[in-house]
């Protein structure tokens, strides 16, 4: 179709310029040596059931976002997936029947009522009704041609075989959407390979228990922390509410910890400054991780005792080299972070502020 052939005769001239830039551009000395060897260029053990490589399995997963004239791409794709041109792929995966353009029908559908009414206006026609009336009046009134005419920005979509790709490898689409810290889509795939015994889920945990561990040992803290609030999500992804409490328990421990300023002598000199008082403190809970400890105390019908008697047992399990608060007062401010009291937590972190005085 004519529209097609348009895309593709776009492909060589923008692909050309893409690389042109690509290769007058300043680069990473890391990236370097990644765009020696994309990881697309991968050996075939690689693919998919369905033949494809992971990064063609997230374009598929986009493809509703994608147009036909679109020649940008997210700059993160070129470095996290080794994409170097979108257009190339689209096509590719066109050619291979796993993508189609969207039908005529669903791009008027999706088109907005401005879009529509300007559409109606350029051919002559009455602009007024609601958008089911503007559609089936541009449909009624003009040729499918003229149509593809007022209209050539069209997304695509994926076919049966391209949905069943999707399904078959439905973990790479995940983790592109749920990023773990360590894991790219190459590695879950490979996982997955290696491991048919064992759900993707199953394999995302384990490494995210692999990775966390490393980083405790390591003593950095910071990802660390970020490590332990992804498996917080993880479970609750799967409303696996008890699960889910200690994790998210033991960032807001670590977020009151001020471990990774204390730890170094020069970092703490420049940041216990910003401990205390409790209105200018930078080690303060979130108000999202305030909203979601409320809202897990509600769906684990937890009171107030209850609450602060599991948060000092979890917490006097953890090891951190230095805390800004006692396993009791780490209990209480979040007890009061949850009421908004803040008189309270003034005088929690003002005692605070008493004691690290007079140990340091």
């Amino acid at each position: 179709m004519g529209l097609l052939d348009n895309f593709r005769k776009k492909k060589d001239s923008a692909e050309q310029a893409g690389l042109d830039q690509l290769e007058n551009a300043a680069i990473d000395p890391i990236m370097e040596e990644f765009l020696e060897k994309p990881p697309y260029e991968a050996a075939n053990d690689q693919l998919t059931p369905s033949g494809l490589y992971p990064h063609e399995i997230v374009i598929l997963d986009h493809a509703g976002s994608l147009f036909t004239d679109q020649e940008d791409f997210p700059a993160f794709w070129r470095t996290q997936l080794g994409i170097l041109s979108l257009l190339q792929i689209l096509s590719s995966l066109i050619d291979r029947g796993f993508l189609t353009e969207t039908s005529i029908d669903a791009t008027l559908l999706d088109a907005t009522v401005q879009t529509l009414k300007d559409a109606l206006k350029k051919s002559g026609l009455p602009v007024g009704g609601k958008k089911a009336e503007l559609v089936e009046r541009l449909r009624t009134s003009l040729s499918e041609a003229t149509l593809y005419d007022l209209f050539p920005r069209r997304t695509f979509s994926p076919t049966w075989d391209g949905i069943r790709a999707l399904d078959e490898a439905m973990y790479i689409p995940y983790v592109q959407k749920h990023p773990v810290d360590g894991l790219t889509i190459w590695d879950i795939h490979r996982q997955v390979v290696t491991s048919p015994e064992k759900s993707y889920r199953d394999l995302i945990w384990e490494h995210l228990e692999r990775r966390s561990a490393t980083l405790l040992q390591a003593k950095d803290f910071k990802a660390y922390r970020n490590v332990r609030y992804r498996m917080y999500q993880f479970y609750m992804e799967e409303n696996k509410l008890k699960r889910a409490f200690p994790f998210l328990a033991e960032c807001m421990f670590y977020d009151l910890s001020g471990a990774e300023s204390l730890e170094d002598p020069l970092h703490r000199f420049v940041s216990e400054k910003y401990f205390f008082p409790y209105d200018k403190s930078l080690v303060k809970l979130s108000a999202g991780n305030i909203k979601a400890m409320g809202k897990l105390q509600a769906d684990l019908g937890l009171s107030e005792e209850m609450l602060k008697a599991l948060l000092m047992q979890f917490f006097s399990q953890l090891k951190v080299p230095a805390h800004l608060f006692t396993v009791e007062e780490c209990a209480v401010i979040i007890l009061l972070e949850l009421r908004a009291d803040t008189p309270r937590l003034r005088l929690v972190y003002e005692m605070a502020e008493k004691r690290f005085g007079e140990q340091h």
